[in-house]
C-alpha cells in the first residue's frame, strides 16, 4: 500500500474527478489522502481521509470568500480577485505541503495540473526523497506548446509560423495577468533548487502551471479528440467518474416529462444563476419541440419563472444518467459537462462564459461535435436555434459524436488511472520519506495574496 497526497481544486467540477481517483486508488489497496485548507476538506466526501493544514493562514471561511469571484467573473475585479486568489493557494500549498508529506509517510503526491504550487514541491522533493510526482488534468490540460492556443483563448488550432508567433504572444500575455502567482512560483522554485532549461522561447521564461506538471506522469480526464494534437501530450484517460450516485436520477423527472425528446442545459455549477442565458437555451429548446431540462447548481433565485412552460429544474441531477437519454446538449463549455455529453454521444451547442470554457467550445468545432454561439449581443435564443438545428439535422455531427462516443468508451477511466499510478510508484515506495524530516525544506513565509477578502 502506498500513500499519496492529494490535491484538489476549492471548485467542485476538479473535485468530482480527483474524488474519483481517490476512491479508485482505495479499491486498489492505496491510502489516498486530501490535503488542504479547511474550508477545502470539509467539501471532501466522508469516505476520503483528509489532513486539514494551514488553519491559521487561511482560517474557516476565508478561502469560501476569497474563491466568491469565480461564481461573478462579472467585472476586471473580479479577474484580478481570481489571479491572486490562486497565487494564495500555491503559496499555501509550498508553505505547508512539505510538512504534510512529512506527517503522512507520503509516496506519491497526485495534483491537479492547475495547482502548480504542489506541483514544484512534489519535482523539488522528488530528486532528494523520491517522492513520485504525478499531475491531472481535470480540465482542460495546461500543457504549453507552440501550436496549442493558451487555455483560455478560443482560438483555432494553426500549425504554422504565424500560429506559434500569435500563441507565444497571447502566453506572454498570460504571464503578465499572472505575475502574481508567477513570483510565488518562481519563489518557491528557487526554495527546492528547481531551475529553468536554457533555450526557451520567451513566453517560456517566466514560471507558469506548465511548471507544475509531472514529467513523467501526466494524466488528464479528456479525450484526444477534445484536445488539439500535441507534440507531447499527456495520457488521456477519458471521463474520470465512479458510479457513485451524488445527485438525484433520471426516474425523479417521470412525473414532468412530456414525451419530447430532452434537451440537458446547464451553466455549472458556478454560473448556474446566469437567468438571462438559460433561458434564451431553454427557449430554444423549446421552439425546436424538445423539453429543456435545466440544472442550475442552486442559483436561479426563481426557477422556471421566465423559462418557457414544461421546462424542469432542478438544482442537481446525475448528468450523466440525464445525458443518456437526452438528444442534445447545451452548454456553457465546462469540461465535466463536454466530456459526459461527449461519452453520451450527445451533439452539443455550446456557450462559453468565462475561464477556458471559449478554448473547449474550440475544441467541440474542430471535433465536428457541435456548434458553438456567442454569449454576448442580442438574439441569443434565436441563434442558439439555429445551431440547434445545424446539430441535430447534420449527418457529420451525428458520425463525430458516435465516434467520439467509441473513444470515450475505449478509453480505460480510472482502472488506466490506478494503472498510471502503480507504474509511477514501481518498486522504490516508503524509500525512509519519514526518518529524516531534518533535510525538510523551511517553510515559506505564509503569503496571502495582494487582495483578499475582507
Amino acid at each position: 500500500m502506498a500513500t499519496l497526497a492529494l490535491i484538489t481544486l476549492p471548485l467542485s467540477g476538479h473535485q468530482r474527478p480527483m474524488i474519483a481517483a481517490a476512491r479508485a486508488l482505495q479499491t486498489a489497496g492505496h491510502r489516498p489522502v486530501v490535503v488542504g485548507p479547511p474550508d477545502l476538506t470539509a467539501k471532501i466526501a466522508d469516505d476520503i481521509e483528509t489532513l486539514t493544514v494551514g488553519e491559521n493562514d487561511l482560517p474557516p471561511g476565508q478561502l469560501d470568500a476569497l474563491c466568491a469571484c469565480f461564481t461573478r467573473m462579472t467585472s476586471w475585479g473580479d479577474v484580478r480577485q481570481m489571479f491572486s486568489t490562486v497565487a494564495t493557494l500555491s503559496q499555501f500549498y509550498l508553505t505547508h505541503l512539505p510538512v504534510a508529506l512529512d506527517r503522512l509517510g507520503a509516496d506519491a503526491i497526485l495534483h491537479d495540473q492547475l495547482e502548480p504550487g504542489a506541483g514544484l514541491v512534489a519535482r523539488g522533493l522528488s530528486r532528494s526523497y523520491g517522492v513520485k510526482h504525478i499531475s491531472l488534468a481535470c480540465a482542460l490540460p495546461m500543457n504549453r506548446e507552440a501550436s496549442v492556443p493558451p487555455p483560455f483563448m478560443g482560438w483555432r488550432y494553426r500549425p504554422s509560423p504565424f500560429g506559434y508567433w500569435l500563441n507565444g504572444g497571447y502566453y506572454n500575455v498570460v504571464n503578465w495577468l499572472m505575475a502574481e502567482q508567477g513570483r510565488v512560483l518562481a519563489s518557491g522554485a528557487r526554495r527546492f533548487g528547481l531551475t529553468k532549461p536554457e533555450g526557451l522561447q520567451d513566453w517560456q521564461q517566466a514560471w507558469s502551471v506548465d511548471d507544475g506538471i509531472s514529467r513523467t506522469t501526466d494524466l488528464a480526464q479528456g479525450l484526444a479528440s477534445l484536445d488539439y494534437p500535441r507534440a507531447a501530450p499527456p495520457t488521456y484517460l477519458g471521463p474520470l467518474r465512479d458510479g457513485i450516485a451524488s445527485y438525484p436520477g433520471l426516474e425523479t423527472l417521470d412525473s414532468e416529462r412530456d414525451g419530447r425528446p430532452l434537451a440537458f442545459i446547464s451553466l455549472g455549477t458556478l454560473m448556474g444563476g446566469r437567468t438571462r442565458i438559460l433561458s434564451a437555451m431553454a427557449t430554444a429548446a423549446d421552439a425546436r419541440g424538445l423539453q429543456p431540462v435545466v440544472v442550475h447548481g442552486g442559483r436561479l433565485a426563481e426557477p422556471g419563472s421566465e423559462l418557457p412552460r414544461g421546462t424542469i429544474t432542478r438544482d442537481f441531477l446525475n448528468q450523466q444518467e440525464v445525458l443518456s437519454e437526452a438528444r442534445v446538449a447545451i452548454i456553457h463549455g465546462g469540461y465535466n459537462s463536454t466530456t459526459d455529453a461527449v461519452a453520451a454521444g450527445v451533439p452539443l451547442v455550446t456557450v462559453p462564459l468565462a475561464f477556458e470554457q471559449g478554448a473547449i467550445a474550440a475544441r467541440v468545432e474542430r471535433a465536428g461535435l457541435g456548434r458553438t454561439v456567442g454569449s454576448f449581443g442580442p438574439s441569443l435564443s434565436p441563434r442558439i436555434q439555429l445551431a440547434l438545428g445545424d446539430v441535430l439535422s447534420s449527418k457529420t455531427v451525428a458520425q463525430a459524436t458516435r465516434r467520439a462516443r467509441y473513444e470515450a468508451m475505449a478509453a480505460p477511466g480510472l482502472s488506466g488511472l490506478v494503472a498510471a499510478v502503480n507504474s509511477a510508484l514501481g518498486q522504490s515506495i516508503n524509500a525512509d520519506w519519514t526518518r529524516r524530516p531534518a533535510a525538510l525544506p523551511q517553510p515559506i513565509k505564509p503569503y496571502l495574496g495582494e487582495q483578499t477578502a475582507k
